[in-house]
């Protein structure tokens, strides 16, 4: 019997949420090739993957919208989702629309609760909604008889949060004396999905994922749990060409990164607070690479309404050669940003859902070639990052070693 997988979406409504599940359902459907899918390609042939078609979606989200409304404005702005598509995956998305719930706000930055509908801006106490959110996902798995729901957050940057509980006991006792100071929605979302026994990726730069309560919950749970913040775009290019610097031993003096985007994760990073954690995942990951504390380097987002879905980045790095010779190189990078980062949801949904059926728990690094700044990985060298999904992959497809035991029996 085909294995069927729950995709619980954390900002079900959003732009990469909307490509993923209309674009999965194209895939499914055979209206669409699988360009962009890494567990589409040689690496990972041969591994026990969910197919795309047994993937059912459902999520939180605090706007009142609906994937099918979601995907039309998508479609009219950047032509990506064309009607013709709209039309034949409609019965998806309105499946998918039928499993949206409402998400929480609790300390939300002003920016995104602007956003949120009426259902969701009601008074809740934490335990509540804590228990409320558990409950969703139960009921999802029930509902639809699904073998397992990875629960994957979309949602749009926040800022960091100083006095966040550092224990899982410290997040309990907060949450049932309705405490919401230092509590985050990424940490209840984080920490509902992993004590629920779900796996959880953070595919945004959310600090939940690393935090004490969502790491003791994981092991307490034994629950995989990957993030921190996706890599699309210039980061992306970042941490292939970095390394050719450092190998070269072409000192980088500065390495300027200037972004443009306009859509609402864009809008959203006019706030300080947003803007600081991206910038700083941006940043880290260079950083992490070339390990030259006299490098200036620089990460600038802005928010250009007119240019939508459509990022834009221009890099500018200027390093030293033999005899001192100053030397510079500019790229530009354009590109999609719902289509760059869809298919590695799904993506991250199926390893996710392969490594709890292999047994793995706590943080997966093997998946760091998906992050910028990715969880309890030591390497940021992209190429040695897709290395260790390799070398895993090879693991995943190994035949399980027969026990002593067996071979006395046999």
């Amino acid at each position: 019997m085909k294995r069927r997988v729950g995709v619980w979406i954390v900002g079900a409504c959003g732009n990469v949420a909307t490509c993923a599940v209309a674009g999965g359902a194209a895939v499914a459907r055979g209206l669409s090739d699988r360009t962009g899918l890494v567990t589409e390609t040689p690496l990972c042939a041969g591994l026990d993957l969910v197919p795309i078609d047994g993937l059912v979606f459902g999520g939180w989200d605090i706007r009142e919208a609906t994937l099918v409304r979601s995907a039309k404005e998508f479609g009219d702005r950047n032509g990506l989702l064309t009607p013709e598509l709209r039309r034949a995956v409609a019965a998806d998305l309105r499946r998918a629309d039928r499993e949206i719930r409402p998400g929480v706000l609790v300390n939300a930055a002003p920016e995104i609760a602007a956003m949120a509908g009426p259902a969701v801006r009601r008074r809740e106490r934490l335990d509540a909604a804590f228990a409320r959110l558990k409950e969703d996902l139960r009921s999802f798995r029930d509902r639809n008889r699904l073998d397992e729901v990875v629960v994957v957050n979309l949602t749009s940057t926040e800022p960091g949060l100083d006095d966040a509980p550092a224990t899982l006991d410290a997040f309990r006792r907060a949450v049932a004396a309705n405490r919401p100071p230092g509590i985050s929605p990424s940490l209840l979302y984080a920490v509902a999905a992993v004590d629920a026994g779900f796996p959880f990726v953070e595919f945004t730069p959310a600090a939940a994922v690393g935090s004490g309560p969502v790491r003791e919950a994981a092991e307490l749970r034994r629950v995989p749990h990957m993030g921190r913040d996706g890599k699309t775009g210039e980061t992306l290019v970042k941490t292939v060409l970095a390394p050719m610097f450092v190998a070269r031993h072409l000192p980088v003096m500065s390495w300027e990164g200037f972004n443009m985007l306009g859509n609402r994760d864009g809008a959203v990073l006019r706030a300080p607070g947003s803007l600081a954690s991206k910038v700083r995942d941006k940043d880290e990951a260079l950083r992490r690479i070339l390990r030259d504390e006299t490098t200036h380097s620089r990460v600038r987002i802005d928010y250009v309404p007119s240019l939508d879905d459509w990022k834009q980045a221009y890099d500018f790095i200027h390093f030293k050669g033999f005899l001192g010779a100053r030397m510079q190189m500019h790229f530009l990078w354009q590109g999609c940003d719902s289509a760059l980062a869809a298919p590695l949801v799904l993506d991250l949904v199926r390893l996710a859902d392969l490594a709890r059926r292999r047994g793995e728990s706590g943080p997966l690094p093997h998946l760091a070639c998906f992050f910028k700044t990715p969880l309890d990985a030591d390497v940021q060298e992209f190429a040695e990052q897709m290395k260790l999904l390799s070398d895993w992959c090879a693991r995943a497809r190994a035949p399980a070693p027969v026990s002593a035991s067996r071979r006395r029996r046999a």
